[in-house]
């Protein structure tokens, strides 16, 4: 009796945790659309957003074409896309930082396998607020190709992501001046 009532528990817990999963983000479709696009209400988002849990405001990570880096609907690792568009400006919206493993630079994305890295640039100082795991950023910069010696050169061991950085083999350069904590 004990063991059939252990198993209902499970079940209904497992049931709930479903359900919240589902109903944090909205369902891919239609077309994308730049950072800071409105939709009409009770529409979904365009494909290259999704709700931020923390703020309900929409996330995007969007290039100057269009394209959205960060896409819910695309494959996991971000690695394709970000060589298509190598050397554009990409604007980001409630974007969550992952990790901050070195000092000039963090992760930003939806989880360690769809993420991509950010390195500051500019002045010291010139952002308001220093950037911790779970901010929200704002931010606007290009894509730029980088070399196996990238990760050692920023700061990211193998704890941090070194290897993905390197195949990646690509990042996102952002003026301090240039992201914001939303």
């Amino acid at each position: 009796m004990a063991l059939l009532v252990a198993g209902l528990v499970l079940a209904v817990v497992l049931l709930l945790l479903l359900l919240a999963r589902c109903g944090g983000e909205e369902p891919a479709g239609g077309s994308a659309a730049g950072a800071g696009a409105t939709t009409p209400a009770g529409s979904a988002p365009p494909a290259s957003t999704s709700v931020s849990r923390a703020s309900g405001r929409p996330s995007s990570l969007v290039a100057a074409d269009g394209t959205a880096v960060l896409d819910p609907a695309a494959p996991a690792d971000p690695t394709v896309v970000l060589s298509r568009v190598s050397g554009q400006t990409v604007t980001g919206t409630a974007v969550q930082v992952l990790s901050v493993p070195a000092d000039e630079g963090f992760w930003i994305g939806r989880s360690t396998s769809q993420r991509l890295w950010v390195q500051l640039t500019g002045p010291a100082g010139g952002s308001p607020d220093p950037v911790r795991q779970g901010d929200l950023v704002d931010l606007t910069g290009t894509v730029v190709a980088h070399d196996a010696g990238f990760a050692a050169a920023a700061g990211v061991d193998d704890a941090g992501g070194a290897a993905q950085l390197v195949a990646q083999g690509q990042h996102v350069e952002v003026d301090r001046a240039d992201l914001q904590l939303s």
